[in-house]
């Protein structure tokens, strides 16, 4: 097993032993200068314990130096040392305590300006992220809006088709009264023309009389005249609202056809900006173009401006 591996297994076996970070970064700190002879550093102790913020192991690398420098300071001080010796020991301990100290100081210069760029980094990420969720609000408000207008003019078509439905119903029921008015007129024809059959009988009747009855005969041919020219206009009459009540249904059923593709249009296109909205991340392009595309291009559209 390398030094790497080894190192990395007794950091594991301290982490159950001290789970508080501070405590772990100082056995850590103990473990690299005693055991290894590793002068620890912010960085390397970062990188292998990974545990707390940035400024947690140079605080750390602080208090491991600080009570190194405190524990020398006391062997050194011990009254059974030679003078001599402890004054080496003293300018060595002093000597490694610089080194240390200036390098725990570069330590946390490298990560105060590493904690900076990440802050700052991450203030431009919330920065963006809000951009991004206040263009996301507009644009599902704009949808909502364009979904609340479509279900306005939904709303407006079905009541003109209830009011066509109506319309058309009317005038099939005047089309009933037509053709019932039709029947009545025929069964008037005929009965004119038997009239007409029995005048005509008593005019030959009245023909073998006519020295008698030649002047009851000139008035009854005359009103005979009248009655069948009010018999015709009347007849005419008829035929012709006939036709204009037939032309007004068949122009409305075309009608009610165009409107009921223009509610299946606009209730398609309702349906799929609801999604999107429920949703919350619909596609950009897809909510721009549906909202800038205007409802029911065809003719139906058209007509019922």
């Amino acid at each position: 097993m390398t030094d790497e591996a080894r190192l990395q297994a007794d950091i594991e076996a301290l982490r159950p032993k001290f789970p508080d970070t501070q405590d772990l970064y100082r056995e850590v700190c103990t473990v690299l200068f005693f055991r290894y002879g590793i002068t620890p550093t912010a960085n390397k102790l970062y990188q292998l314990v990974r545990k707390g913020s940035m400024s947690a192991p140079a605080e750390a690398l602080a208090r491991f130096w600080e009570n190194l420098r405190e524990k020398s300071r006391v062997r050194i001080e011990h009254p059974d040392i030679p003078e001599a010796l402890r004054d080496a020991a003293g300018e060595l301990t002093a000597k490694l305590w610089q080194q240390a100290r200036t390098q725990a100081e570069e330590a946390c210069a490298a990560v105060r300006v590493e904690a900076t760029q990440q802050v700052d980094a991450a203030t431009q990420a919330i920065e963006q992220a809000r951009q991004r969720e206040a263009l996301l609000s507009q644009e599902v408000s704009a949808a909502q809006a364009h979904a609340s207008t479509l279900t306005d003019q939904i709303r407006a078509l079905e009541q003109r088709l209830a009011h066509d439905e109506g319309l058309r119903q009317g005038l099939a029921q005047q089309m009933e009264q037509l053709a019932s008015q039709r029947q009545e007129l025929a069964t008037f024809v005929e009965v004119a023309r038997a009239g007409e059959q029995r005048a005509n009988e008593e005019q030959r009747r009245l023909l073998l009389e006519v020295d008698r009855e030649r002047g009851q005969a000139a008035r009854l041919q005359k009103e005979l005249d009248t009655l069948k020219s009010a018999t015709d206009r009347a007849a005419k009459s008829h035929a012709d609202k006939l036709a204009q009540a037939s032309q007004q249904v068949d122009e409305l059923r075309r009608h009610s056809a165009e409107l009921e593709v223009a509610l299946a249009s606009l209730r398609a296109e309702q349906a799929q900006l609801q999604k999107l909205v429920a949703s919350g991340d619909g596609d950009r392009h897809s909510l721009t173009r549906l909202r800038s595309t205007p409802p029911n291009k065809g003719s139906s559209r058209r007509r019922l401006r």
